[in-house]
């Protein structure tokens, strides 16, 4: 699908132009010519690329679409190689990729999916003729800044997501939430290397590098840089929170072994005296008046008394509990209320 929008020297906007009219609407130095290119087949491209007399590398990389962000200058052109955020699902980062043509009097971006920025400014610009009284540099400046700008709802949603796992990691750590740890992680990755190249692109333009921007425009490429700088920080700082929430989780687990380890240690303990009377009263020497009820009395509640004394004590110095050390009985007697 391709949408046109021509401005002709009189002010005059037309939306319905034919190959004819285009053609000559691009030879036109006074006309001002946008074509958004959408899902096209490479035939079309092809015959697209006719029209605006591109070079053949130019070209392929139009047909076969996985570029890295880059910029490229040529004799008649500037061909542009940027991609917008879309959304995040899982472990990938979902994008798209603009190819963009900069010529003195015309703006072509090409694109598979639809692209609900571009959609929105074309129709913008439709209704809106003053936004074309500015020449194809600001043009490609206002679809550049929809792009940059429709990335930092898709990071603050991230941003929400690394604070609640944060928070969720912290009050119970699981193996599940290890496993979300590492996908922010590769996503991050991934949003670093659709970022970092863009600000080269742009950090370019801002400079005058490309013919087509004139200086009152590369004023306008700065302020889209810095949009790419604030994005390409607040990964930086995204990446350091999900690191901080991995060590939450490793602190958290070697605390939950600890406590698991001090209740077995605690436990082992109080059946220690009470192996040791079990064993020492169960050995076969009739010389000892192992006949003797009282004696048997006393075994009796020396086991059942000792561990509960042993555990008691273990409870107030706050070997079993986290709590404050447990020193009063009513203390003691609210713990174990909450405990049931």
């Amino acid at each position: 699908m391709q949408r046109v929008l021509i401005r002709r020297d009189d002010g005059t906007v037309d939306t319905a132009a034919d190959p004819g009219s285009l053609e000559r609407a691009l030879k036109d130095a006074h006309s001002l010519v946008w074509v958004d290119a959408e899902n096209e087949s490479p035939e079309a491209l092809q015959v697209l690329a006719g029209q605006f007399n591109l070079h053949p590398v130019t070209i392929e990389d139009l047909i076969n679409r996985n570029q890295r962000a880059k910029i490229e200058e040529f004799e008649q052109y500037t061909f542009l190689v940027i991609h917008s955020l879309r959304a995040i699902r899982g472990d990938e980062v979902e994008t798209d990729e603009l190819d963009i043509i900069l010529k003195a009097n015309c703006l072509l971006t090409v694109h598979n999916q639809p692209l609900e920025t571009v959609k929105r400014f074309f129709d913008h610009c439709s209704a809106d003729v003053t936004l074309l009284q500015h020449g194809s540099g600001f043009l490609l400046y206002l679809v550049s800044d929809a792009v940059v700008d429709a990335f930092f709802p898709v990071l603050d949603a991230l941003g929400d997501e690394i604070d609640a796992l944060e928070d969720a990691v912290i009050a119970a750590p699981a193996r599940a939430r290890m496993h979300r740890i590492f996908e922010v992680k590769r996503v991050l990755v991934q949003l670093r290397k659709i970022v970092s190249p863009q600000r080269e692109v742009f950090n370019a333009l801002s400079r005058r590098d490309s013919p087509y921007i004139g200086i009152n425009t590369a004023v306008y490429f700065r302020d889209v840089h810095d949009h790419l700088v604030r994005a390409f920080e607040i990964v930086d700082s995204y990446r350091d929170l999900v690191g901080n929430t991995l060590d939450a989780y490793l602190a958290g687990i070697s605390n939950r072994l600890g406590q698991v380890m001090k209740q077995l240690t605690v436990i082992a303990t109080i059946f220690m005296p009470l192996s040791f009377l079990t064993g020492f009263f169960g050995m076969n020497f009739t010389a000892v008046p192992y006949g003797s009820p009282w004696l048997l009395a006393f075994v009796v509640v020396t086991m059942l008394g000792l561990p509960a004394g042993m555990l008691l004590y273990f409870v107030r110095r706050g070997w079993i509990t986290d709590d404050r050390r447990i020193t009063t009985w009513r203390r003691l007697r609210a713990w174990l209320r909450r405990r049931h």
